[in-house]
């Protein structure tokens, strides 16, 4: 075993292992004023997580109140006779009720705004034109 010379030895962990100092026989170039060295990297900090967004709840409760809100508009205007309005504004009422589903999911899947996710789900999913046609028909006999 080679001899480390002047340079102590130091206790990196509570086992009995030891760091051996390393001494450079060599000279080191020195870069000329045109070079320049390259940066060694930085050293990688503590994994910082990233902040999650907090809005997509929130938009999954207002298309499910926009559901809510277009569907209502559309009886009241079915209900005054002009049918092809009151069609136009339940087709409506059933696309923001499907994407208002499909955002309210992800944002359950994924633990974005739980409760105003499920909110806005549930909504959706009651203020939908088609599953309350269903609702009527089902208990209409």
């Amino acid at each position: 075993m080679t001899n480390p010379g002047d340079i102590e030895r130091v206790a990196t962990k509570v086992v009995p292992y030891y760091v051996v100092g390393v001494v450079d026989d060599e000279e080191t170039e020195l870069p000329t004023d045109g070079e320049q060295e390259p940066a060694p990297d930085a050293e990688e900090g503590p994994v910082v997580r990233r902040p999650r967004p907090r809005w997509l709840g929130f938009v999954a409760a207002a298309f499910g109140v926009a559901t809510l809100v277009l569907f209502i508009i559309a009886m009241i205007v079915s209900a005054a006779g002009d049918y092809p309005t009151g069609t136009a504004l339940a087709y409506a009422a059933i696309v923001v009720s499907i994407s208002a589903a499909i955002t309210a999911v992800l944002c359950l899947i994924f633990g974005l705004q739980r409760r105003w996710a499920a909110f806005g789900l549930a909504l959706a999913v009651l203020a939908n034109p088609l599953i309350v046609l269903y609702v009527f028909r089902f208990f209409g006999g």
